[in-house]
Order: structure tokens, then C-alpha cells, then sequence
């Protein structure tokens, strides 16, 4: 029985040691996939959609995955693409609905002049072994007064490819909010030369200022936006925040985001 133990055993060493030598990891890399789609009513009135979004490569493949079906979701959900199709049918199938949309208009307004769009940009905001935050702007006209935009803020941790949430980053909230508020009124009294105080920008129901729905790691720190009609009006704009690593203090852990 012991000799013919030996040579299983051998088997199961060698088994393992192949498993141990598997490739390594390949470095993750992020593209950017350019989808168009245009539909029209009249040569002058179409509809029309314009996508740019990240894609990922390389790293845990699982990890990877999660990333991509994540910011997949968030595309299908901006263009008003059927959730359950892959990407580029989603955009094919959402650009007939929006022709759809721009002939009922033309249907009731015959002399309407416009098409309608829906767009979108990105940006990879950082990059390294513990976390990847992405920017992704979108911009949407169908009809009314003016266009919607507005940009989603995604941080990812690589080690699985899960959303980082902002208690991750900031468990004392009620300590980041008067921080918020002062970074608000600088945002927009820098870019304007104003001097303002919260109550100037924003709605009144929205004193104290409430936590933004958008926030990611960046180099800097942490960013924060608030987008249009979040807590104040259209016409003061999107609102963007970046509290330094300096500024956030005990609030944050900067090694655990960072190389």
C-alpha cells in the first residue's frame, strides 16, 4: 500500500505547484470605448446619442467585471437602454426611442426646430493598487427649456471591484458637513468673484446642506458634486468639491486610498 501511496502523492504535489506557477496578474489598463447612434426625423432633426465611457482590462478578473458591468449599468441607465442587452444593442434600441420621442413632438409642435441628444463624456480621476475613480459627465436634451447635465462619481476598490461607499472613506459625516458647506460657498464664490453665503445658493430646505450623492478618492482627497437641482437651482450649476486630504484631517485615512 505505501508504494502504491507514493506516486498519487507525487501527482498532488506536482498538481499544486503547477496551480502556484499560474500567470501573474496582468496590469490593470482603462479605455475608452466611442459609441455613436443617429436617427432622424429630417435631415435637420435627429435624434442622436454620443457616448464615451471607461472601459477595464487586466487585473482580477473578477474584480474587473464588476467594474465594467457597474459602469455598464450606469450607460444603459443614461441613454435609456434596455438593461438586459449588450451595450451596443442597448444604444441602438435607446436611439429609436428617442426618434420616437422627437416625432410626437413634431406631431405637436410641427414647426419644432430642434433634435434631441443624449451624450456622454468620462475621465479617469486616479489610478493605482487600491482604489480607481472614474468621472462620467452626461448631458441630455428632450425638449423643455434647456438641456440636463450633470456627472456620476464612481470609486472602485481593486483589489474586487466594489463600489467604495462614503462611509468607507468618512464614517463621521456630521463632522464633513460644515466642511461641505464652506467648500460650497468657496466653489462658487471663486468662480464667480461673488461673495455669498449658503443661504444665497442654495434651496432654503436644503440648509443644513445634506451629503451629496456623488463623491470619489482623487489625488487631492475627496471629491464631492453636487449636480443641478440636488439643493439648488439650475441656474447656480453643478457644484464641485474637492476637500484636501490637509482639510479632511482625522476624518480620513490618506494611506489607505493611496501607493
Amino acid at each position: 500500500m505505501r508504494v502504491a501511496i507514493i506516486p498519487f502523492l507525487l501527482i498532488l504535489v506536482w498538481s499544486t505547484s503547477c496551480k502556484n506557477k499560474s500567470a501573474p496578474e496582468t496590469p490593470v489598463t482603462v479605455s475608452f470605448t466611442e459609441l455613436k447612434a443617429r436617427k432622424c426625423v429630417v435631415d435637420t432633426q435627429c435624434a442622436e446619442i454620443k457616448l464615451v465611457f471607461p472601459v477595464v482590462s487586466g487585473g482580477k478578473e473578477a474584480a474587473t467585471r464588476s467594474i465594467n458591468d457597474t459602469i455598464g449599468a450606469f450607460v444603459r441607465m443614461v441613454v435609456g437602454g434596455e438593461p438586459s442587452l449588450p451595450i451596443n444593442q442597448a444604444v441602438d434600441s435607446a436611439v429609436m426611442n428617442l426618434h420616437l420621442m422627437l416625432e410626437d413632438q413634431l406631431s405637436i409642435i410641427p414647426d419644432y426646430s430642434m433634435g434631441f441628444v443624449h451624450e456622454l463624456t468620462s475621465k479617469n480621476l486616479i489610478q493605482n493598487s487600491k482604489v480607481i475613480s472614474f468621472e462620467l459627465s452626461s448631458y441630455s436634451f428632450t425638449g423643455g427649456a434647456h438641456g440636463n447635465f450633470g456627472s456620476a462619481l464612481f470609486s472602485f476598490r481593486m483589489n474586487d471591484g466594489g463600489l467604495v461607499q462614503l462611509t468607507d472613506i468618512i464614517q463621521d459625516t456630521a463632522s464633513l458637513r460644515p466642511l461641505l458647506e464652506t467648500g460650497f460657498v468657496e466653489s462658487k464664490s471663486t468662480q464667480t468673484g461673488e461673495t455669498y453665503t449658503l443661504i444665497d445658493l442654495v434651496f432654503p430646505e436644503s440648509i443644513p446642506l445634506p451629503m451629496p450623492l456623488q463623491w470619489c478618492v482623487v489625488r487631492e482627497g475627496v471629491r464631492f458634486t453636487y449636480n443641478p437641482y440636488e439643493v439648488a437651482s439650475y441656474g447656480v450649476g453643478q457644484t464641485d468639491i474637492v476637500l484636501t486630504w490637509e482639510k479632511l484631517g482625522k476624518l480620513a485615512d490618506k494611506s489607505k486610498w493611496l501607493d
